[in-house]
Protein backbone atom coordinates (compact mmCIF):
# COMPACT_ATOMS: atom_id res chain seq x y z
CA UNK A 1 0.00 0.00 0.00
CA UNK A 2 1.06 3.48 -0.50
CA UNK A 3 0.59 6.05 1.95
CA UNK A 4 -0.02 9.56 1.64
CA UNK A 5 2.15 11.62 -0.92
CA UNK A 6 1.73 15.02 0.95
CA UNK A 7 0.88 16.64 4.19
CA UNK A 8 -2.02 18.36 2.29
CA UNK A 9 -3.27 14.63 0.82
CA UNK A 10 -3.06 13.43 4.14
CA UNK A 11 -5.19 16.25 5.78
CA UNK A 12 -7.42 16.11 2.83
CA UNK A 13 -8.35 12.37 3.16
CA UNK A 14 -8.68 12.72 7.05
CA UNK A 15 -11.59 15.38 6.40
CA UNK A 16 -13.59 13.19 3.71
CA UNK A 17 -13.23 10.17 6.01
CA UNK A 18 -15.28 12.49 8.71
CA UNK A 19 -17.66 13.89 7.24
CA UNK A 20 -18.06 10.72 5.07
CA UNK A 21 -18.56 9.34 8.98
CA UNK A 22 -21.05 12.24 9.74
CA UNK A 23 -23.10 11.96 6.90
CA UNK A 24 -23.58 8.12 7.27
CA UNK A 25 -24.19 8.31 10.94
CA UNK A 26 -26.30 11.63 10.73
CA UNK A 27 -27.75 11.72 7.59
CA UNK A 28 -31.76 11.44 7.20
CA UNK A 29 -31.30 9.82 11.07
CA UNK A 30 -34.60 10.67 12.24
CA UNK A 31 -36.19 9.90 8.41
CA UNK A 32 -37.62 6.35 9.29
CA UNK A 33 -39.92 5.44 12.30
CA UNK A 34 -38.69 3.30 15.18
CA UNK A 35 -38.48 -0.18 15.27
CA UNK A 36 -37.82 -3.07 16.74
CA UNK A 37 -36.23 -2.72 20.29
CA UNK A 38 -36.23 1.19 19.83
CA UNK A 39 -39.59 1.49 21.12
CA UNK A 40 -38.70 0.87 24.45
CA UNK A 41 -36.02 3.21 24.77
CA UNK A 42 -38.46 5.74 23.45
CA UNK A 43 -41.04 4.78 25.61
CA UNK A 44 -38.97 4.33 29.35
CA UNK A 45 -37.96 8.07 28.33
CA UNK A 46 -41.28 9.21 27.67
CA UNK A 47 -42.44 8.07 31.07
CA UNK A 48 -39.67 8.91 32.74
CA UNK A 49 -40.58 12.26 31.74
CA UNK A 50 -44.21 11.87 32.69
CA UNK A 51 -43.49 10.77 35.68
CA UNK A 52 -40.66 12.70 36.32
CA UNK A 53 -38.60 9.77 38.01
CA UNK A 54 -35.50 8.94 35.75
CA UNK A 55 -34.19 6.25 38.37
CA UNK A 56 -37.06 3.57 38.30
CA UNK A 57 -37.83 2.70 34.38
CA UNK A 58 -41.14 1.64 33.13
CA UNK A 59 -42.92 0.43 30.41
CA UNK A 60 -46.81 1.00 30.57
CA UNK A 61 -45.96 1.95 34.29
CA UNK A 62 -44.80 -1.54 35.09
CA UNK A 63 -40.85 -1.62 36.33
CA UNK A 64 -38.62 -2.19 33.08
CA UNK A 65 -35.23 -2.10 34.58
CA UNK A 66 -33.69 -5.00 31.87
CA UNK A 67 -31.48 -2.51 30.89
CA UNK A 68 -29.02 0.01 32.84
CA UNK A 69 -29.80 3.77 33.17
CA UNK A 70 -27.55 5.17 31.04
CA UNK A 71 -28.35 5.46 27.51
CA UNK A 72 -31.99 6.26 28.48
CA UNK A 73 -30.47 9.64 30.47
CA UNK A 74 -28.68 10.26 26.69
CA UNK A 75 -31.77 10.39 25.04
CA UNK A 76 -33.59 12.15 27.76
CA UNK A 77 -30.96 14.97 27.41
CA UNK A 78 -31.08 15.18 23.98
CA UNK A 79 -34.30 14.92 23.82
CA UNK A 80 -34.75 17.74 26.52
CA UNK A 81 -32.91 20.29 23.81
CA UNK A 82 -34.80 19.21 21.01
CA UNK A 83 -37.93 20.27 22.81
CA UNK A 84 -39.25 16.42 22.24
CA UNK A 85 -39.33 12.98 21.89
CA UNK A 86 -38.80 11.88 18.37
CA UNK A 87 -36.93 9.56 16.27
CA UNK A 88 -33.39 11.49 16.01
CA UNK A 89 -33.00 12.38 19.72
CA UNK A 90 -33.70 8.33 20.66
CA UNK A 91 -31.09 7.84 18.10
CA UNK A 92 -28.43 10.38 18.61
CA UNK A 93 -26.80 8.72 21.16
CA UNK A 94 -25.74 5.73 19.05
CA UNK A 95 -24.47 7.78 16.56
CA UNK A 96 -22.61 10.10 18.25
CA UNK A 97 -21.21 6.45 19.87
CA UNK A 98 -20.63 5.60 16.57
CA UNK A 99 -18.00 8.78 16.07
CA UNK A 100 -15.92 8.02 19.14
CA UNK A 101 -15.69 4.16 18.13
CA UNK A 102 -14.33 5.59 14.95
CA UNK A 103 -11.58 7.77 16.97
CA UNK A 104 -10.64 5.03 18.83
CA UNK A 105 -9.96 2.35 16.11
CA UNK A 106 -7.98 4.87 14.24
CA UNK A 107 -6.01 5.91 17.26
CA UNK A 108 -5.03 2.49 17.92
CA UNK A 109 -4.46 1.56 14.26
CA UNK A 110 -2.43 4.93 14.19
CA UNK A 111 -0.39 4.31 17.48
CA UNK A 112 0.23 0.46 17.29
CA UNK A 113 1.14 0.30 13.67
CA UNK A 114 0.65 2.69 10.93
CA UNK A 115 -1.44 5.43 9.28
CA UNK A 116 -2.40 3.45 6.34
CA UNK A 117 -3.75 0.99 9.42
CA UNK A 118 -5.30 3.58 10.52
CA UNK A 119 -7.16 4.79 7.40
CA UNK A 120 -7.67 1.74 6.21
CA UNK A 121 -9.46 -0.05 9.33
CA UNK A 122 -11.28 3.22 9.92
CA UNK A 123 -12.97 2.56 6.43
CA UNK A 124 -13.99 -0.75 7.35
CA UNK A 125 -15.17 -0.11 10.39
CA UNK A 126 -17.43 3.17 9.05
CA UNK A 127 -19.02 0.99 6.57
CA UNK A 128 -19.38 -2.61 8.00
CA UNK A 129 -23.26 -3.59 8.47
CA UNK A 130 -22.98 -4.19 11.63
CA UNK A 131 -21.31 -1.26 12.79
CA UNK A 132 -23.83 1.51 10.42
CA UNK A 133 -26.86 -0.44 10.89
CA UNK A 134 -26.67 0.09 15.04
CA UNK A 135 -24.74 3.46 15.18
CA UNK A 136 -28.45 4.63 13.96
CA UNK A 137 -30.49 2.90 16.15
CA UNK A 138 -31.94 4.36 19.29
CA UNK A 139 -30.89 1.32 21.17
CA UNK A 140 -27.60 0.77 23.48
CA UNK A 141 -25.36 -1.50 21.57
CA UNK A 142 -23.64 1.02 19.95
CA UNK A 143 -22.45 2.89 23.04
CA UNK A 144 -21.58 -1.19 24.50
CA UNK A 145 -19.07 -0.91 21.50
CA UNK A 146 -17.87 2.61 21.86
CA UNK A 147 -17.03 2.01 25.57
CA UNK A 148 -14.99 -1.20 24.55
CA UNK A 149 -12.61 -0.03 21.62
CA UNK A 150 -12.46 3.37 23.88
CA UNK A 151 -11.11 1.70 27.46
CA UNK A 152 -8.49 -0.50 25.09
CA UNK A 153 -7.39 2.81 23.62
CA UNK A 154 -6.96 4.60 26.57
CA UNK A 155 -5.11 1.34 28.18
CA UNK A 156 -2.22 1.79 24.77
CA UNK A 157 -2.08 5.30 25.09
CA UNK A 158 -1.46 5.46 29.19
CA UNK A 159 0.25 1.78 28.83
CA UNK A 160 3.26 2.67 30.96
CA UNK A 161 1.56 5.41 32.84
CA UNK A 162 1.50 5.01 36.76
CA UNK A 163 -0.66 7.93 37.63
CA UNK A 164 -3.88 8.19 39.23
CA UNK A 165 -5.73 10.26 36.02
CA UNK A 166 -4.49 7.51 33.56
CA UNK A 167 -6.65 4.71 35.98
CA UNK A 168 -9.53 7.03 36.73
CA UNK A 169 -10.21 8.02 32.90
CA UNK A 170 -9.97 4.24 32.05
CA UNK A 171 -12.57 2.72 34.67
CA UNK A 172 -14.68 5.35 34.24
CA UNK A 173 -15.11 4.33 30.61
CA UNK A 174 -15.68 0.68 31.84
CA UNK A 175 -18.02 1.61 34.26
CA UNK A 176 -19.58 3.93 32.68
CA UNK A 177 -20.10 2.49 29.99
CA UNK A 178 -21.33 -0.36 31.76
CA UNK A 179 -24.02 1.28 33.03
CA UNK A 180 -25.25 2.37 29.39
CA UNK A 181 -26.21 -1.70 28.64
CA UNK A 182 -24.08 -4.05 30.33
CA UNK A 183 -21.09 -5.34 31.75
CA UNK A 184 -19.22 -5.70 28.43
CA UNK A 185 -17.07 -2.64 28.66
CA UNK A 186 -15.94 -3.81 32.12
CA UNK A 187 -15.18 -7.88 31.34
CA UNK A 188 -14.09 -7.29 27.44
CA UNK A 189 -11.18 -5.00 28.21
CA UNK A 190 -10.12 -7.05 31.10
CA UNK A 191 -10.24 -10.24 29.10
CA UNK A 192 -7.97 -8.59 25.94
CA UNK A 193 -5.88 -6.62 27.91
CA UNK A 194 -4.60 -8.79 30.29
CA UNK A 195 -2.43 -11.06 28.02
CA UNK A 196 -0.43 -7.87 28.17
CA UNK A 197 -0.45 -7.25 31.39
CA UNK A 198 0.83 -10.48 32.45
CA UNK A 199 3.86 -10.42 29.67
CA UNK A 200 6.82 -9.33 31.35
CA UNK A 201 4.84 -9.28 34.10
CA UNK A 202 3.89 -5.30 33.48
CA UNK A 203 1.00 -5.85 35.83
CA UNK A 204 3.44 -5.38 38.88
CA UNK A 205 3.69 -1.62 37.53
CA UNK A 206 0.23 -1.33 38.33
CA UNK A 207 -0.31 -2.57 41.97
CA UNK A 208 -0.27 0.75 44.01
CA UNK A 209 -2.88 2.77 45.80
CA UNK A 210 -3.84 5.20 42.55
CA UNK A 211 -4.80 2.73 40.94
CA UNK A 212 -6.90 1.22 43.82
CA UNK A 213 -8.73 4.66 44.47
CA UNK A 214 -9.28 4.72 40.68
CA UNK A 215 -11.00 1.71 40.34
CA UNK A 216 -12.84 2.52 43.88
CA UNK A 217 -14.42 5.04 42.30
CA UNK A 218 -14.83 3.30 38.69
CA UNK A 219 -16.97 0.58 40.90
CA UNK A 220 -19.19 3.45 43.13
CA UNK A 221 -19.86 5.89 39.45
CA UNK A 222 -21.96 2.59 38.29
CA UNK A 223 -23.54 1.50 41.98
CA UNK A 224 -24.56 4.83 43.12
CA UNK A 225 -27.32 4.86 40.24
CA UNK A 226 -28.59 1.47 41.29
CA UNK A 227 -28.29 2.18 44.93
CA UNK A 228 -30.21 5.08 44.78
CA UNK A 229 -32.69 3.41 42.85
CA UNK A 230 -33.25 0.61 45.40
CA UNK A 231 -33.82 2.98 48.39
CA UNK A 232 -35.72 5.70 46.95
CA UNK A 233 -38.66 3.83 45.59
CA UNK A 234 -39.67 0.83 48.19
CA UNK A 235 -42.89 -0.40 45.79
CA UNK A 236 -41.04 -0.91 42.39
CA UNK A 237 -40.44 -4.07 42.10
CA UNK A 238 -37.55 -4.40 39.98
CA UNK A 239 -33.69 -4.46 41.02
CA UNK A 240 -31.21 -2.98 38.43
CA UNK A 241 -28.67 -5.04 40.21
CA UNK A 242 -30.44 -8.10 40.12
CA UNK A 243 -31.28 -8.24 36.52
CA UNK A 244 -27.41 -6.86 35.78
CA UNK A 245 -26.77 -10.50 37.65
CA UNK A 246 -29.45 -12.01 35.62
CA UNK A 247 -28.96 -10.47 31.93
CA UNK A 248 -25.32 -10.76 32.10
CA UNK A 249 -23.55 -13.31 34.54
CA UNK A 250 -26.65 -15.68 34.50
CA UNK A 251 -27.37 -16.00 30.80
CA UNK A 252 -23.81 -16.57 30.42
CA UNK A 253 -23.69 -19.77 32.49
CA UNK A 254 -27.81 -20.64 32.37
CA UNK A 255 -29.57 -18.71 29.68
CA UNK A 256 -33.09 -18.75 29.77
CA UNK A 257 -33.60 -17.85 26.17
CA UNK A 258 -31.47 -17.04 22.97
CA UNK A 259 -29.69 -20.37 22.73
CA UNK A 260 -28.74 -20.78 19.59
CA UNK A 261 -26.06 -23.24 18.20
CA UNK A 262 -22.41 -23.12 19.79
CA UNK A 263 -20.99 -21.96 16.02
CA UNK A 264 -23.39 -19.10 15.07
CA UNK A 265 -20.56 -16.95 15.10
CA UNK A 266 -18.70 -18.65 12.60
CA UNK A 267 -21.43 -17.11 10.10
CA UNK A 268 -22.85 -14.11 12.17
CA UNK A 269 -19.30 -12.05 12.37
CA UNK A 270 -18.93 -12.55 8.26
CA UNK A 271 -22.23 -11.37 7.96
CA UNK A 272 -22.10 -8.17 10.86
CA UNK A 273 -18.62 -7.19 8.59
CA UNK A 274 -20.29 -7.28 5.56
CA UNK A 275 -19.49 -6.09 3.04
CA UNK A 276 -15.49 -6.86 3.68
CA UNK A 277 -16.62 -10.19 5.09
CA UNK A 278 -14.05 -11.88 2.12
CA UNK A 279 -11.00 -10.00 3.61
CA UNK A 280 -12.29 -10.62 7.08
CA UNK A 281 -11.99 -14.75 6.55
CA UNK A 282 -8.96 -14.61 4.10
CA UNK A 283 -7.10 -13.20 7.45
CA UNK A 284 -7.93 -15.67 10.01
CA UNK A 285 -4.73 -17.66 8.43
CA UNK A 286 -2.77 -14.16 9.38
CA UNK A 287 -4.43 -14.19 12.34
CA UNK A 288 -3.38 -17.64 12.96
CA UNK A 289 0.46 -17.13 11.84
CA UNK A 290 0.16 -13.75 14.46
CA UNK A 291 -0.12 -16.11 17.42
CA UNK A 292 3.04 -17.80 16.51
CA UNK A 293 5.28 -15.09 16.37
CA UNK A 294 7.04 -13.34 19.29
CA UNK A 295 5.01 -11.07 21.34
CA UNK A 296 4.20 -7.77 19.44
CA UNK A 297 1.04 -5.40 18.89
CA UNK A 298 0.07 -8.01 15.69
CA UNK A 299 0.00 -10.46 18.49
CA UNK A 300 -1.59 -8.66 21.10
CA UNK A 301 -4.31 -7.66 18.02
CA UNK A 302 -4.71 -11.55 17.08
CA UNK A 303 -5.06 -12.53 20.49
CA UNK A 304 -7.82 -9.96 21.52
CA UNK A 305 -10.02 -11.06 18.28
CA UNK A 306 -9.78 -14.55 19.04
CA UNK A 307 -10.43 -14.27 23.25
CA UNK A 308 -13.80 -11.62 22.16
CA UNK A 309 -14.79 -14.59 19.99
CA UNK A 310 -14.07 -17.14 22.36
CA UNK A 311 -15.78 -15.64 25.25
CA UNK A 312 -19.05 -15.23 23.18
CA UNK A 313 -18.85 -18.60 22.00
CA UNK A 314 -18.59 -19.89 26.03
CA UNK A 315 -21.89 -17.91 26.50
CA UNK A 316 -24.61 -20.13 26.47
CA UNK A 317 -26.93 -17.17 25.53
CA UNK A 318 -26.00 -16.29 21.96
CA UNK A 319 -27.90 -13.76 19.41
CA UNK A 320 -26.68 -11.90 16.43
CA UNK A 321 -25.70 -8.50 17.84
CA UNK A 322 -24.25 -9.57 20.82
CA UNK A 323 -20.69 -10.26 19.50
CA UNK A 324 -20.97 -6.65 17.93
CA UNK A 325 -18.03 -5.18 20.46
CA UNK A 326 -15.68 -8.01 17.69
CA UNK A 327 -16.28 -5.69 14.63
CA UNK A 328 -13.53 -2.44 15.58
CA UNK A 329 -10.85 -5.39 16.63
CA UNK A 330 -12.00 -7.02 13.49
CA UNK A 331 -11.52 -3.90 11.20
CA UNK A 332 -7.91 -3.50 12.83
CA UNK A 333 -7.18 -7.01 11.84
CA UNK A 334 -8.12 -7.05 8.61
CA UNK A 335 -6.57 -3.20 7.73
CA UNK A 336 -3.18 -4.86 9.17
CA UNK A 337 -4.14 -7.92 6.53
CA UNK A 338 -4.20 -5.52 4.04
CA UNK A 339 -1.47 -4.00 4.85
CA UNK A 340 0.83 -6.53 4.79
CA UNK A 341 -0.02 -7.36 1.01
CA UNK A 342 -1.13 -10.58 0.62
CA UNK A 343 -4.64 -10.50 -0.35
CA UNK A 344 -4.86 -10.96 -3.61
CA UNK A 345 -7.92 -13.75 -3.99
CA UNK A 346 -9.79 -12.40 -1.16
CA UNK A 347 -9.53 -8.75 -3.48
CA UNK A 348 -10.92 -10.51 -6.44
CA UNK A 349 -13.58 -11.68 -4.62
CA UNK A 350 -14.84 -8.55 -2.76
CA UNK A 351 -14.38 -7.00 -6.03
CA UNK A 352 -16.56 -9.60 -7.70
CA UNK A 353 -18.82 -8.77 -4.98
CA UNK A 354 -19.36 -5.28 -5.65
CA UNK A 355 -19.51 -5.29 -9.17
CA UNK A 356 -22.56 -7.44 -8.38
CA UNK A 357 -24.40 -5.18 -5.79
CA UNK A 358 -23.20 -2.61 -8.35
CA UNK A 359 -25.09 -4.66 -11.31
CA UNK A 360 -28.43 -5.53 -8.77
CA UNK A 361 -29.04 -1.83 -8.44
CA UNK A 362 -28.77 -1.00 -12.26
CA UNK A 363 -30.87 -3.51 -13.06
CA UNK A 364 -33.20 -2.87 -10.08
CA UNK A 365 -36.53 -1.85 -12.02
CA UNK A 366 -36.46 -5.40 -13.56
CA UNK A 367 -36.52 -7.15 -10.38
CA UNK A 368 -38.91 -4.52 -8.58
CA UNK A 369 -41.61 -5.56 -11.50
CA UNK A 370 -40.57 -9.36 -11.30
CA UNK A 371 -41.61 -8.90 -7.25
CA UNK A 372 -45.09 -6.86 -8.08
CA UNK A 373 -46.02 -9.94 -9.95
CA UNK A 374 -44.85 -12.42 -7.50
CA UNK A 375 -46.33 -10.32 -4.07
CA UNK A 376 -47.62 -7.31 -5.11
CA UNK A 377 -45.23 -4.67 -3.77
CA UNK A 378 -44.42 -1.66 -6.23
CA UNK A 379 -41.85 0.80 -4.68
CA UNK A 380 -42.05 4.34 -5.09
CA UNK A 381 -41.94 5.76 -8.46
CA UNK A 382 -37.97 7.69 -7.69
CA UNK A 383 -36.98 4.38 -6.10
CA UNK A 384 -37.49 2.45 -9.53
CA UNK A 385 -36.29 5.82 -11.72
CA UNK A 386 -33.03 6.82 -9.42
CA UNK A 387 -31.47 3.14 -8.21
CA UNK A 388 -29.75 2.39 -11.09
CA UNK A 389 -28.10 5.87 -11.00
CA UNK A 390 -26.75 4.61 -7.55
CA UNK A 391 -26.10 1.46 -9.11
CA UNK A 392 -23.92 3.43 -11.99
CA UNK A 393 -22.16 5.51 -9.21
CA UNK A 394 -21.59 2.31 -7.42
CA UNK A 395 -19.80 0.53 -10.46
CA UNK A 396 -17.91 3.73 -11.35
CA UNK A 397 -14.71 3.79 -9.10
CA UNK A 398 -14.55 0.18 -10.47
CA UNK A 399 -14.14 1.41 -13.91
CA UNK A 400 -11.91 4.46 -13.03
CA UNK A 401 -9.32 2.00 -11.39
CA UNK A 402 -8.94 0.04 -14.57
CA UNK A 403 -8.13 3.51 -16.16
CA UNK A 404 -6.78 5.36 -14.05
CA UNK A 405 -5.34 3.68 -10.97
CA UNK A 406 -3.92 6.02 -9.14
CA UNK A 407 -6.79 8.51 -8.80
CA UNK A 408 -9.39 6.94 -6.10
CA UNK A 409 -5.97 6.73 -4.21
CA UNK A 410 -5.92 10.33 -4.35
CA UNK A 411 -9.33 11.09 -3.11
CA UNK A 412 -8.70 8.64 -0.05
CA UNK A 413 -5.57 7.74 0.49
CA UNK A 414 -6.25 4.63 1.19
CA UNK A 415 -4.33 2.43 -1.41
CA UNK A 416 -4.97 1.73 -4.84
CA UNK A 417 -6.86 -1.21 -5.29
CA UNK A 418 -9.01 -0.78 -1.81
CA UNK A 419 -9.43 2.65 -2.51
CA UNK A 420 -12.11 1.71 -5.49
CA UNK A 421 -13.80 -0.73 -3.38
CA UNK A 422 -14.43 2.00 -0.26
CA UNK A 423 -15.76 4.33 -2.39
CA UNK A 424 -18.67 2.33 -4.07
CA UNK A 425 -19.08 1.06 -0.32
CA UNK A 426 -19.50 4.64 0.65
CA UNK A 427 -21.94 5.51 -2.25
CA UNK A 428 -24.28 2.79 -1.56
CA UNK A 429 -24.46 2.68 2.15
CA UNK A 430 -25.00 6.45 1.41
CA UNK A 431 -27.94 5.97 -0.64
CA UNK A 432 -29.49 3.00 0.73
CA UNK A 433 -29.34 4.59 4.56
CA UNK A 434 -29.79 8.68 3.61
CA UNK A 435 -32.23 8.20 0.49
CA UNK A 436 -33.93 4.60 0.18
CA UNK A 437 -34.84 3.85 3.87
CA UNK A 438 -36.67 6.55 4.45
CA UNK A 439 -38.72 6.02 0.99
CA UNK A 440 -39.66 2.76 1.76
CA UNK A 441 -40.85 3.69 5.40
CA UNK A 442 -43.63 5.24 4.01
CA UNK A 443 -45.41 1.66 3.95
CA UNK A 444 -45.11 1.16 7.65
CA UNK A 445 -48.42 1.70 8.75
CA UNK A 446 -47.57 2.09 12.94
CA UNK A 447 -46.77 5.91 12.97
CA UNK A 448 -49.41 6.60 10.67
CA UNK A 449 -51.82 4.48 12.13
CA UNK A 450 -50.95 5.54 15.46
CA UNK A 451 -51.90 9.07 14.61
CA UNK A 452 -55.43 8.41 14.23
CA UNK A 453 -55.57 6.22 17.84
CA UNK A 454 -54.82 9.65 19.25
CA UNK A 455 -57.05 11.45 17.43
CA UNK A 456 -59.54 8.76 18.70
CA UNK A 457 -58.60 9.10 22.06
CA UNK A 458 -58.22 12.45 22.55
CA UNK A 459 -60.90 13.50 25.46
CA UNK A 460 -61.19 10.04 26.84
CA UNK A 461 -60.44 9.52 30.51
CA UNK A 462 -57.31 7.24 30.65
CA UNK A 463 -59.54 5.11 32.94
CA UNK A 464 -61.81 4.46 29.48
CA UNK A 465 -58.56 3.31 27.36
CA UNK A 466 -57.37 -0.65 27.58
CA UNK A 467 -55.64 -2.42 25.48
CA UNK A 468 -55.97 -6.60 25.72
CA UNK A 469 -53.31 -9.20 26.63
CA UNK A 470 -49.17 -8.00 25.43
CA UNK A 471 -49.48 -4.98 23.02
CA UNK A 472 -46.29 -3.58 21.60
CA UNK A 473 -44.62 -0.01 23.06
CA UNK A 474 -44.63 1.65 19.88
CA UNK A 475 -48.32 2.31 19.51
CA UNK A 476 -48.32 3.36 23.27
CA UNK A 477 -45.47 5.87 22.85
CA UNK A 478 -46.62 7.11 18.89
CA UNK A 479 -50.37 7.38 20.03
CA UNK A 480 -48.92 9.23 23.43
CA UNK A 481 -51.22 7.00 25.34
CA UNK A 482 -51.70 7.59 29.08
CA UNK A 483 -49.90 5.41 30.98
CA UNK A 484 -50.58 3.56 32.37
CA UNK A 485 -52.46 2.20 29.97
CA UNK A 486 -55.38 -0.75 31.36
CA UNK A 487 -54.58 -4.03 30.10
CA UNK A 488 -57.19 -6.69 30.42
CA UNK A 489 -56.10 -10.20 30.08
CA UNK A 490 -59.18 -12.32 29.40
CA UNK A 491 -62.58 -12.38 28.20
CA UNK A 492 -64.57 -11.79 31.08
CA UNK A 493 -62.38 -8.31 32.16
CA UNK A 494 -63.15 -7.26 28.57
CA UNK A 495 -66.76 -7.59 29.02
CA UNK A 496 -66.51 -6.30 32.29
CA UNK A 497 -64.40 -3.15 30.48
CA UNK A 498 -67.58 -2.66 27.98
CA UNK A 499 -70.52 -3.59 30.31
CA UNK A 500 -69.93 -0.31 32.42
CA UNK A 501 -69.46 2.20 29.42
CA UNK A 502 -71.30 4.73 30.69
CA UNK A 503 -68.86 7.30 28.73
CA UNK A 504 -67.24 6.33 25.40
CA UNK A 505 -64.49 3.77 26.21
CA UNK A 506 -61.94 2.56 23.96
CA UNK A 507 -60.06 -1.05 23.65
CA UNK A 508 -57.16 -1.34 21.86
CA UNK A 509 -55.97 -5.55 20.61
CA UNK A 510 -53.81 -7.22 18.22
CA UNK A 511 -55.36 -8.69 15.18
CA UNK A 512 -53.93 -12.16 16.61
CA UNK A 513 -56.01 -11.57 20.16
CA UNK A 514 -59.27 -10.28 18.54
CA UNK A 515 -60.97 -14.25 18.69
CA UNK A 516 -60.20 -14.41 22.39
CA UNK A 517 -62.43 -11.56 23.71
CA UNK A 518 -64.56 -10.84 20.09
CA UNK A 519 -68.33 -12.39 22.31
CA UNK A 520 -67.49 -9.64 24.90
CA UNK A 521 -67.94 -6.54 22.37
CA UNK A 522 -71.73 -5.65 21.28
CA UNK A 523 -72.97 -7.96 18.51
CA UNK A 524 -73.54 -5.22 15.90
CA UNK A 525 -69.34 -3.84 16.35
CA UNK A 526 -67.69 -7.29 16.51
CA UNK A 527 -66.75 -6.55 12.89
CA UNK A 528 -66.86 -3.21 12.93
CA UNK A 529 -63.87 -1.87 14.69
CA UNK A 530 -63.49 1.97 14.38
CA UNK A 531 -59.83 1.96 13.81
CA UNK A 532 -58.16 -1.07 12.26
CA UNK A 533 -54.16 -0.62 11.42
CA UNK A 534 -54.06 -0.89 7.12
CA UNK A 535 -52.60 -4.57 5.89
CA UNK A 536 -50.23 -4.28 3.34
CA UNK A 537 -50.95 -7.14 0.19
CA UNK A 538 -47.57 -8.31 0.42
CA UNK A 539 -47.37 -8.34 3.74
CA UNK A 540 -47.49 -12.48 5.62
CA UNK A 541 -47.84 -11.70 9.34
CA UNK A 542 -50.63 -9.56 9.92
CA UNK A 543 -51.04 -10.81 13.46
CA UNK A 544 -49.80 -8.03 15.22
CA UNK A 545 -51.69 -5.44 13.39
CA UNK A 546 -54.08 -3.21 15.34
CA UNK A 547 -57.48 -2.66 15.74
CA UNK A 548 -59.38 0.04 17.56
CA UNK A 549 -63.06 -0.11 18.54
CA UNK A 550 -64.97 2.48 20.54
CA UNK A 551 -67.58 2.12 22.27
CA UNK A 552 -70.00 4.30 24.26
CA UNK A 553 -73.56 3.75 25.93
CA UNK A 554 -75.27 4.47 22.79
CA UNK A 555 -74.01 1.17 21.09
CA UNK A 556 -74.57 -0.59 24.27
CA UNK A 557 -78.46 0.44 24.18
CA UNK A 558 -78.51 -0.68 20.49
CA UNK A 559 -77.08 -3.81 21.24
CA UNK A 560 -79.44 -4.29 24.03
CA UNK A 561 -82.38 -3.42 21.63
CA UNK A 562 -81.15 -5.74 19.12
Amino acid sequence: MTGYRTNTENRYADIIFWVSALVLLFGALGGTSLHGSEERWAEVTREMFRSGDFFHPTINGEPYFDKPLLSYWLIALVSLAAGSITEWPVRLPSAVAGILALWATRYLGRALWSKDVERVAGWLLLLSYGFLWWGRRGEADMENMAAVILAVAWYWKCREDTGFGGYLVFYLICFVGAQAKGLAPIVIPAVVLLPDLMRGGRWKRHLNVSHLIALLIGISVYMVPFLYASFTRPGYESSGLGLVFQENIQRFFKPIDHKEPFYVYFYYLPQLFLPWSFFLVFAVPFLLRSLRRPYGNSRWLSEAVLLIFILFTLSGSRRFYYILPIIPFSALLTALYIDRGAWRWSYYLETALFAVAGALLLISPFLWHFAEQKTGFSPPADIIRLTPVMGLFALAPLAVYRLRPGLPDKVLGAGKKISPLIISALIIAAGGLCWQLGRFDEYRTTKPFSAEVRNLTAGIPPDNIAVYGKFPPDIIFYAELPVPVRILKDVVEVRNFVGSAETAKVLLAMRKDVDDFLSALPENMRQMPALSEKVHPWEKRADKKVMVWRIGPEDLKEAGGT
